[in-house]
């Protein structure tokens, strides 16, 4: 027996291994050079020379070349100073109670009272005749009043404007009628039946006008300035009354006196209110209209108003 290397195994004789080798051999192949080493960077990492650097597939930045000169810009404008926190609501309850402004004269008690009086329950319609010398504004406000603090309309007729005009402004109604006794007449019993309380301004009306007024009326508002000329005139008119036979109408009477003109000499309250007192249910100084809208004016036509209601509550 052989072995496959040639020796002779035990028991045979040696033989040659067979040779397998090719008859062709290929052509040697030629090995590249060794590439030289590439510098590292701190880390470790490869850097890779600029020459063998592939070229960047990024498209350029638009704007100026890095090596061009930049142009002129203005210095950027300084960052807005924040704006301060709004205010945080306070509660009613954390509120102060000083800061709460008490109304002059009686303060909101003094409101209250008159309110009740200016409610005065009313059974049937309430005709009112405003007399004396002009009072601008003062009738138109105290129906506004009166439509304000009552659960019903009231009318102001006029004789001042253009006849038939008509303003509303809440339960106020404001009509102006032709300064006749007969248009007079007839506008008051056309609202007998719609407006339980009605005010006729006939001030500075003819004579014949303010006599319709008073003929259908059952409380007079006298208005005066506070002036010796408008003393004079509202003490003949209470005795024009009287003499008339409307001694009930006179004495019960609310005499209101608005500021003095320029042009004449102011009386005092206290020379003027108890002359009047002493002769009809009662007597008052009021501001200028145009100023009602102020505290101090508004609660003085309040005032006006309760005296007006102390009249609805003993009409029957």
């Amino acid at each position: 027996m052989a072995y496959s290397d040639g020796t002779a195994g035990a028991g045979g004789t040696a033989q040659a291994a067979p040779d397998y080798s090719p008859a062709v051999w290929p052509e040697p192949v030629a090995l590249l050079p060794p590439l030289p080493p590439r510098p590292l960077d701190p880390l470790g990492t490869v850097l890779i020379p600029p020459a063998e650097r592939r070229p960047s597939t990024r498209e350029p930045a638009v704007g100026p070349s890095s090596a061009a000169p930049l142009p002129f810009l203005p210095p950027s404008p300084p960052a807005p100073a924040p704006l301060p926190a709004p205010p945080v609501p306070r509660l009613d309850s954390d509120r102060p109670r000083t800061l709460r402004l008490a109304l002059p004269g009686g303060g909101e008690a003094r409101r209250r009272r008159l309110l009740d009086r200016v409610r005065a329950p009313l059974r049937s319609h309430h005709r009112i005749a405003v007399l004396g010398g002009p009072a601008e504004g003062a009738a138109a406000l105290l129906g506004a009043l009166l439509a304000e603090h009552r659960a019903h309309p009231v009318l102001v007729l006029t004789t001042a404007g253009p006849a038939g005009s008509e303003c509303r402004t809440g339960g106020r109604v404001l009509r102006s009628v032709r300064p006749d006794p007969a248009a007079l007449r007839e506008a008051l019993g056309e609202a007998d039946g719609h407006y339980p309380v009605i005010l006729a301004d006939t001030t500075g009306a003819p004579a014949e006008v303010r006599r319709a007024a008073v003929e259908h009326a059952d409380r007079l508002l006298l208005c005066a300035p506070a002036s010796a000329t408008g003393a004079r005139t509202a003490d003949a008119l209470l005795d024009h009354l009287a003499a008339l036979g409307h001694h009930g109408l006179a004495r019960g009477a609310v005499a209101a006196f608005t500021p003095a003109p320029p042009t004449d000499r102011p009386v005092a309250d206290r020379d003027l209110l108890p002359h009047f007192r002493a002769r009809c249910r009662a007597a008052l100084t009021l501001p200028a209209a145009p100023a009602a809208l102020r505290a101090r004016a508004r609660l003085d036509y309040l005032e006006l108003a309760a005296l007006i209601g102390d009249g609805m509550a003993e009409h029957r």
